[in-house]
């Protein structure tokens, strides 16, 4: 029994009850146990940094909160702003092709001094119209009038054929109902340009009633001569593609090539006035009738 009290083992189990009764005075004493503040020691740093990091994300939280308004502010400032210049730009364009178009009008003009232009723009075309006639932004308020020519720079385009105040619609020449009579820059040879269906649907016209023995050739230029007083002379229609046999009589026909892709044209000139304009028509109707000038009388 005495070898019991003196092993080793009675030895630790004694020195742990005498310090656990230790323990127990002095915590009786302080009122707080030294094993709450041995774990309040180990548990104080992480209380330390959960602290941190909730106050972190309240300030964080309260900051975004406070910019979200003024990131909704400035984002609204910076939309309108680039609102602006989005007009600015397109007025920049407008400006920049209005004054491009201007430029080759006024070469065009200068060369023709007798020319009462009027610029204008293609508002409305019939994607499905296979002749690419169009509407365009100016009308009689600016001159504009029924048959009156309408070009641009590289050559014609068409006519006028109804007139509002504000806008007119336009016969391409790639319609039947266009006639041009013209003539060969290079040998001087005459014909009337028209168009026909399977024609337009080639982009093509054709000068007809060349004679058997035509010296028109491809290559060619071919331009209007002014007779009929419907579109000045001089003016650029196309350049011949080939020279072919009509199936209809005896003459021949050239294909024309279109100087301007009239359904891609985008600005025009309309020619509301010109040397001649309209002679034909004031011809017929100054010149006296048959009864008339049996009788010697005239037509006003």
């Amino acid at each position: 029994m005495k070898d019991a009290f003196h092993s080793t083992g009675s030895k630790i189990l004694a020195a742990v009850m005498v310090l656990m009764f230790c323990l127990m005075l002095a915590t009786s004493n302080s009122g707080t146990t030294l094993l709450g503040k041995f774990l309040g020691r180990l548990t104080t740093p992480m209380q330390r940094i959960s602290t941190l990091v909730t106050n972190n994300a309240s300030a964080t939280a309260k900051a975004s909160g406070e910019s979200k308004e003024q990131l909704l502010a400035e984002n609204k400032k910076l939309k309108n702003e680039v609102n602006g210049l989005n007009k600015k730009l397109v007025n920049y364009y407008s400006y920049q092709q209005e004054n491009a178009q201007l430029r080759k009008f006024l070469e065009l003009k200068s060369q023709n001094q007798d020319f009462k232009p009027v610029t204008a723009s293609v508002v409305g075309r019939d994607p499905a119209n296979i002749f690419g006639n169009f509407v365009i932004d100016e009308g009689s308020q600016n001159g504009v009038a029924k048959n009156d020519p309408v070009v641009t720079e590289a050559g014609v385009v068409g006519w006028v054929s109804d007139v509002s105040q504000s806008y007119s619609r336009v016969i391409t020449i790639l319609s039947p109902d266009t006639k041009i009579s013209a003539i060969d820059k290079m040998n001087r040879e005459t014909g009337v340009i028209g168009c026909d269906i399977e024609s337009a649907d080639k982009n093509l016209l054709k000068l007809q009633y060349l004679s058997a023995g035509t010296k028109v050739k491809a290559g060619d230029l071919i331009v209007t001569n002014g007779i009929g007083g419907i579109y000045p002379h001089n003016l650029i229609i196309g350049t011949v593609k080939d020279v072919k046999h009509s199936q209809y009589d005896v003459s021949f026909y050239a294909e024309v090539t279109p100087a301007v892709s009239v359904k891609d044209a985008h600005d025009v000139m309309v020619i509301t006035s010109f040397a001649g304009q309209g002679q034909a028509l004031k011809e017929a109707l100054s010149s006296p009738s048959p009864s008339q000038a049996s009788s010697g009388g005239s037509k006003p």
